[in-house]
């Protein structure tokens, strides 16, 4: 091995990085109208910086070796207003009591919000009457911000301390990062580390804040948390256990994703120091990760066939082997294609991947080292990423704003050999992640989206309203056609249901669900994986009986033409530029279906709701217009009513004759909360406690 670093030496990797980097840089003109383009505003300074850091790395007389970078702690201090005010411009304070309007924005506050309002209430997860037929929201993996957003959204308000919670995540990402690698004792490397870590902190907002995708944000920061947690434990810090097990069950709650790349990480980390205490601390910590969540995710666990793991294939069935090989040969191909790279924190990643395998073959136990590590293993998993693992193998690529900066900042710092070649280097680096400075555009209310719109979806009636989505993904699922792409650039109908009072046939989010129940949703002339049109007409209106759907608002022109030409089932009754509203013939809008007596239903909320009933008849079937789930009970004076599915919906048979109410209950499951936290806190002081013994502090010192 000695030999083989001896031959290749970290001059030749440079080499070979730079050539990539002049290819990426010449070949990507295509994109130069975009914001942080490197062929844009930057061109003439990231040339310059380009140029002489190849003309040092050809003609410098230095051999490789350490150099010393006077004023890296100013350069922090640069690093760190960029971040600051990459955030107050696309947020800035006279925006933070308003809620951001964009792509997934929308969702993911309102989510939030829906979240922290269960927790008020006792509860982790409970039922969305509002979309889709009603739906558990413990499927809604990876959507909410709860569990780390409800300290600042209660203390400031929901929108106020929804932003701030973003501004402290931007900021903790690379200041963990800094942390971690100054444990190492190379004051140079982790103060230039903290530099690139901000530079790519900056970067995130040109890849995930505008699309509010932020849960791969927060993600970041819990597995870097664990990180941070793991390495105090493994050098005696008291505290590091009780970290390790926090960063791992706050990734369970906010992104699954991240929990199992932090923990690939955490094995990574035992082989690279060859302790298997450290794999021995990371299963405990997981075991006791895996029990503190068990609030949001026993439900997946116990009802498997209500939930889909993978959101991107609407009906997955056998697995097309010669497909999915295809797709990670064209996924390790487009190593090969610099022209296709745009500059974030990827392909900085793609063009510096050789120095990243030189600085992993090393010799030596450096942190920076160990992350090169992490580096490649990550783009390892990024050539995984297939349809088939949904989006468990697309957002590990996040991770590299944060790894990859550690052993970029240990090469230029060790082996650099040239004060001049560095700073040039520093310069390459600092220049070629994106800053994007955009704002984000924020809204008081809805209403704000299209006044008309809101206006009339509060005038209707009916059980559910069916709202055409604005898919962002291609919803159908025939390779040869693409799903009507949407004029509008935001989710905003999670904000309907609150603004309107309207239950919808429908969804909040842009793609497939991870229920069964993804399919009760039309959106860009799609329905049910394929073209509307493929639907036959009488199909389709049972469909919306079986949901007392009355009025139906769409924008797309395949939706449109479906419904015009079923004259005899749908009729027009309003339009407001490119939405026109339908009503449905000889409709039955009951929520709640009986053979002989009536029934109303609610008032409803996320842990129950009630069905009134009159006239009833003993054993009459009862059927609630809401999907069916086996944790709903019923009740009558303190008596259960058994439930059952009928036609997929929620059914009872009517236990007596007469008037009377049956409430219905969500479980709350406190016994289990208890048992999460007890779980938690006993096994972060068991991991704290055992982390500190003689030999770990004899291995600190």
């Amino acid at each position: 091995m000695r030999r083989a670093t001896d031959a290749f030496t970290p001059r030749v990797a440079l080499v070979v990085a730079l050539g990539v980097a002049w290819l990426n840089f010449l070949l990507t003109v295509k994109w130069a109208h975009l914001p942080g383009s490197l062929n844009g505003w930057k061109r003439p300074w990231y040339a310059a910086a380009l140029a002489a850091a190849t003309l040092f790395t050809l003609f410098s007389r230095n051999k490789p070796g350490p150099v010393r970078l006077a004023g890296l702690r100013w350069l922090v201090v640069a690093g760190a207003a960029l971040v600051v005010t990459a955030y107050l411009w696309s947020f800035p304070p006279s925006t933070w009591n308003l809620i951001p309007f964009a792509d997934d924005w929308v969702p993911r506050y309102q989510s939030t919000v829906d979240g922290i309002a269960l927790l008020r209430r006792g509860a982790v997860v409970g039922w969305q009457w509002a979309f889709l037929g009603g739906y558990q929201t413990s499927a809604d993996l990876s959507q909410s911000l709860t569990i780390i957003g409800f300290v600042p959204m209660t203390l400031f308000g929901a929108p106020r301390g929804f932003h701030l919670l973003h501004l402290f995540l931007v900021v903790a990402i690379p200041s963990l990062v800094f942390i971690d690698i100054a444990a190492d004792g190379r004051r140079d490397v982790a103060r230039l580390t903290a530099f690139f870590a901000c530079i790519c902190a900056v970067g995130m907002f040109g890849t995930i804040m505008p699309s509010g995708d932020t849960n791969s944000i927060a993600g970041v920061f819990c597995a870097m948390l664990a990180l941070a947690g793991s390495r105090m434990a493994r050098t005696g810090r008291r505290w590091g256990g009780a970290i390790l097990v926090l960063g791992l069950t706050l990734a369970l709650y906010m992104h699954v994703a991240f929990f199992l790349y932090a923990t690939l990480y955490l094995l990574l980390e035992a082989l690279f120091y060859r302790d298997a205490r450290i794999a021995l601390r990371a299963v405990m910590a997981c075991a006791v990760a895996g029990v503190a969540a068990l609030p949001q995710h026993i439900e997946l666990l116990r009802y498997r066939d209500y939930f889909n793991t993978n959101n991107l294939i609407y009906a997955p069935g056998p697995i097309d082997w010669r497909g999915l090989a295809l797709t990670v040969y064209y996924n390790t191909e487009i190593l090969l294609h610099p022209h296709r790279w745009y500059n974030d924190y990827l392909s900085l990643t793609c063009v510096f991947l050789v120095v990243f395998i030189w600085a992993a073959i090393q010799p030596g136990r450096s942190r920076p080292r160990f992350y090169a590590w992490l580096v490649l293993a990550t783009m390892a998993m990024l050539r995984c990423s297939v349809a088939e693992a949904g989006y468990l193998l697309t957002r590990e690529m996040h991770m590299l704003a944060v790894l990859a900066p550690a052993p970029l900042a240990w090469f230029v710092i060790e082996h650099s050999g040239d004060r001049r070649l560095a700073w040039a280097l520093v310069a390459v680096i600092g220049l070629y992640v994106q800053a994007k400075f955009e704002p984000i555009r924020h809204v008081a209310d809805v209403r704000e989206f299209d006044a008309a719109l809101i206006d009339r979806l509060r005038s209707l009636d009916g059980h559910l309203v069916l709202l055409e989505n604005s898919p962002h993904r291609d919803l159908d699922s025939d390779p040869r056609r693409r799903t009507e792409r949407t004029p509008f650039d935001v989710h905003f109908e999670a904000m309907l249901p609150p603004a309107t009072g309207r239950l919808y046939y429908g969804q909040a989010w842009d793609g497939w669900h991870w229920t069964p129940f993804r399919g009760q949703v039309v959106a860009g002339g799609a329905f049910r994986g394929r073209t509307i049109a493929e639907t036959p007409v009488a199909e389709f209106v049972r469909e919306m009986r079986k949901w007392g759907v009355r009025h139906l608002v769409v924008w797309s022109e395949a939706t449109r033409q479906y419904l015009d030409s079923a004259p005899a089932n749908f009729e027009r009754r309003w339009a407001s530029g490119l939405w026109v509203q339908y009503e449905m013939r000889d409709p039955d809008t009951r929520a709640v279906v009986t053979e002989t007596g009536t029934a109303s239903l609610g008032p409803i909320d996320p842990l129950g709701g009630i069905v009134r009933l009159s006239g009833m008849r003993r054993g009459e079937r009862v059927v609630i217009r809401q999907n069916y789930f086996p944790v709903w009970t019923a009740r009558v004076n303190d008596r259960p009513v058994a439930l059952f599915a009928a036609d997929g919906q929620l059914a009872f048979d009517a236990p007596q004759d007469g008037d009377y109410a049956v409430t219905l209950a969500y479980p709350r499951r406190l016994w289990l909360q208890a048992i999460a936290l007890a779980a938690f806190v006993i096994g972060a002081a068991a991991l704290t406690f055992t982390c500190v013994t003689p030999s770990s502090r004899s291995a600190a010192a």
